[in-house]
């Protein structure tokens, strides 16, 4: 407890084979799923009110973030990153971006850059809902 080991403070995503076609579908479903919810909010035209147009930010997030893990995890099983070992082992590695597929494997894994906005739209949609609520009350 004193003298701790190190630790790698990265955490890989699964290998691209695991499952893959359940995920895939799950990415595709869920991205089906929002878009649909988006759609049925601006045909009742409620992105009028802040707590609705504040879910459908966070709707648009979460339909990107899945279009993101899908190409992401598709690319990942047809392009195996490659990763080179510097000159001090496992701690100094480095990414071969060679080809297109590297690039986007890379950009891919970067997925909380969009759940991460979706999560906060999708906090203060709820949190709006509650305010209006306890004003109704009032």
């Amino acid at each position: 407890m004193i003298f701790p080991s190190p630790a790698l403070a990265f955490i890989p995503h699964w290998d691209p084979q695991e499952a893959f076609f359940i995920r895939q579908f799950s990415y595709l479903f869920f991205m089906v799923a929002v878009i649909f919810f988006i759609y049925e909010l601006k045909l009742a035209r409620l992105p009028q009110h802040r707590g609705f147009r504040l879910l459908t930010w966070a709707s648009v997030f979460f339909a990107l973030w899945n279009f993101d893990c899908f190409i992401g995890q598709w690319i990942a099983l047809h392009f195996e990153a490659q990763v080179a070992e510097g000159p001090q082992g496992i701690f100094s590695q480095r990414l071969n971006m060679a080809n297109l597929g590297n690039w986007i494997n890379y950009f891919t894994k970067l997925d909380h850059l969009l759940l991460v906005p979706a999560f906060i739209y999708f906090y203060l949609g709820i949190r709006e809902f509650m305010r209006q609520a306890q004003e109704g009350k009032q």
